[in-house]
């Protein structure tokens, strides 16, 4: 009896001797050797000054991996960066809104293919732009098509941005159209009507020009579901995916935690705050126009919920937010178009095999990026999700995001989840 004690004895000795000399895991899951390669990429960017600071969040199985911030939150006040500090999402809230449309489609209560002016009748008497006027009037030509749910989806209605094109700029100035980013009393029905009015840049399913076409997909929401826009995201988004920490106005409680944003400084290296005017409208409590393309603010952590979700093909734990063959039909090629090493799905762009060849994402990797430096991407062929945010406009010049992917992936094999 007694050799056979020894015996066990010897065995767990040895096993505890191995699991010694194996590769050490930090707390959130990452081994040593990951995290310092994680850690070097960004600290050298904020000792640098590319970056003011960043927040990560990794996992892995549906388990967290990684999550760590880096930098500050606000340099001037040498206030440092949480992992807990809220960002401003911008075109992300894309993703959340075409989750949307497809809900009530999921319902019966639109079709993809639905001409939007049965929801928006402004939209019923369309014109292709053919000259824009010394006093920013236009000439204009009648459109015989009509615009879709489906190509409002695709950015296929010939709906653009302003800040993309002088001449289309000075018809959204003219018309006191928002872009996202407002600060004053209108309603997002009241914007939108505005957009009506001003001719299309081409003809609906022409080609692809991303715009505002989303925030138009904002109004439907409402004009169907009899609800807010960002009311009816919390209720049917934010809420079941545990998403507490997203806000589209920030409590004033909670305020505290936006993150400023920052530009490459001018006339020499190093940062300075944003010369971009319009920063103010997460915090504005009495605003009635929520952008459907560009408002949401969230943290890395919120955010990577909605990630899960989707590689989850709808589900959340164990809460169905959409239907499987709804995720599917989001994330396959929707348009005609030779569009290089990604397809176009519905707000989010899938890697193909033209894209994998080109690496690191492998096919059928997809994700969503914003206007102030911040991005997140599922992998389902490796089961992982992956968030940085920055925040920065103009967006930083040092490729941090590509950086950042390309570690993730140097380091994938080695990640393991804490069970």
């Amino acid at each position: 009896m007694k050799s056979i004690l020894n015996t066990y004895c010897l065995i767990l000795i040895t096993i505890l001797l191995f699991s010694c000399n194996t590769v050490k895991q930090n707390s959130s899951g990452v081994n040593t050797k990951g995290e310092k390669i994680i850690d070097s990429l960004l600290n050298s960017a904020v000792k640098n000054s590319e970056i003011p600071g960043a927040v990560v969040y990794i996992s892995r199985y549906g388990k967290e991996l990684f999550h760590k911030a880096y930098g500050f939150r606000n340099i001037g006040e040498n206030i440092p960066m949480a992992k807990s500090d809220i960002f401003r999402m911008a075109s992300m809230t894309k993703g959340l809104t075409a989750v949307a449309v497809l809900q009530l489609c999921e319902k019966g209560l639109l079709s993809v293919d639905d001409d939007v002016s049965k929801y928006i009748p402004e939209f019923s008497d369309l014109k292709i732009l053919t000259k824009v006027l010394p006093d920013s009037g236009f000439e204009s030509v009648p459109c015989k098509g009509k615009i879709t749910i489906r190509e409002l989806l695709t950015h296929t209605s010939g709906i653009g941005y302003g800040f993309q094109d002088d001449n289309y700029n000075a018809l959204v100035i003219k018309n006191n159209i928002s872009e996202g980013f407002e600060d004053d009393d209108r309603t997002s029905l009241e914007n939108i009507q505005r957009i009506a009015r001003l001719p299309l840049l081409f003809k609906p399913g022409e080609k692809y020009l991303y715009g505002l076409s989303y925030d138009v997909l904002g109004v439907v929401i409402e004009q169907i579901s009899g609800m807010r826009f960002d009311q009816y995201i919390k209720k049917n988004i934010l809420d079941p995916l545990e998403m507490k920490e997203s806000f589209f106005v920030i409590p004033e409680n909670e305020q505290y935690r936006l993150v400023a944003p920052y530009q490459p400084a001018t006339g020499g290296t190093g940062l300075e705050p944003t010369s971009y005017p319009d920063t103010k409208y997460p915090l504005i409590m009495t605003r009635r126009y929520f952008s459907g393309g560009a408002d949401l603010c969230s943290t890395a952590e919120d955010y990577s919920r909605f990630l899960q979700m989707m590689l989850n093909k709808g589900i959340y734990n164990g809460k169905r937010v959409l239907g499987s063959e709804y995720v599917e039909m989001m994330l396959s090629k929707q348009t005609p178009f030779e569009t290089g090493p990604s397809d176009q799905g519905f707000a989010a762009w899938v890697t193909n095999e033209k894209g994998a060849a080109e690496g690191p994402m492998p096919k059928g990797s997809y994700g969503f990026g914003g206007f102030w430096d911040t991005y997140g991407w599922v992998d389902p062929s490796n089961d992982f999700t992956a968030v940085l945010l920055l925040q920065m406009y103009p967006t930083n010049i040092h490729k941090i995001h590509e950086k950042f992917r390309t570690v993730t992936y140097r380091i994938l094999n080695e990640i393991k989840p804490v069970i």
